[in-house]
């Protein structure tokens, strides 16, 4: 009994330990990059940092699709949820777009996946809407919710250059305030991906549940009483001699 109790504590543990153990491992990368990269190039756009934010939204698309190939009711849901973290993802390699392929590149292929991506939401916007009340009520949405609002709120307005001039005055420096704003852009998306992991768990959950056979019959159910007729209470059989 005290087992089965302490399971899901451990196993709830478990993962708060490994997400924790993410999130460390990303602020150590970071670290590294900036004890050994001069400081005129730090955090520029092919940096480590950046490389790291495309890599999670990647891996959140990827969550996302697998969630609506597992359960195709979900698939209008994550079918938004894969053109965001597309659309995001375009964002981040927007240098590389326009440098290697032609200048407006990125704002082309952002506008084809965000064109796609409405267009299907809205063939498919009752069962969309009917996914979206379902996932409010997860514990997914609430941290994918969170990484929203740190990357497009508070990162957003912790990097403004006139706190961090009013911050450092006459020394100010660029480069601090480019580290502070994406460093919790990368926290953001990091709480986004773990979100979709959550997402992804639940719905394996879910499947694992619907498929799982019924074996306990109801008492109510001819088979749980029996074959023999019920007996009123105080009624005594009379048999024939």
């Amino acid at each position: 009994m005290i087992l089965k109790q302490l399971n899901p504590i451990a196993r709830k543990g478990l993962r708060f330990f490994l997400y924790a153990l993410f999130t460390g491992a990303l602020v150590l990368l970071v670290t590294w990059e900036a004890m050994h990269h001069p400081k005129a190039d730090l955090f520029h756009e092919d940096s480590i940092l950046e490389g790291l934010q495309a890599a999670i939204l990647f891996f959140t698309a990827a969550c996302a699709y697998l969630a609506g190939h597992l359960d195709t009711s979900e698939k209008p849901l994550t079918s938004v949820l894969v053109g965001a973290a597309g659309i995001a993802a375009v964002r981040e390699f927007d240098f590389a777009l326009d440098r290697y392929v032609f200048d407006g590149a990125w704002q082309a292929l952002v506008t084809a996946i965000a064109i796609s991506t409405a267009i299907h939401a809205y063939q498919n916007r009752q069962a969309l809407k009917d996914a979206i009340l379902d996932f409010l009520n997860r514990p997914s949405f609430g941290i994918m919710a969170s990484g929203f609002i740190t990357v497009f709120v508070f990162s957003r307005l912790i990097g403004r250059q006139v706190l961090w001039k009013a911050i450092m005055s006459d020394e100010y420096m660029r480069v601090v305030k480019i580290a502070v704003e994406e460093s919790f852009e990368l926290l953001g998306y990091s709480l986004i991906f773990i979100g979709a992991l959550e997402f992804l768990r639940e719905t394996l959950l879910r499947k694992d549940n619907a498929t799982q056979p019924q074996t306990d019959a109801p008492l109510s159910s001819p088979t749980a009483q029996g074959d023999n007729p019920p007996v009123s209470i105080g009624h005594i059989p009379t048999h024939t001699p």
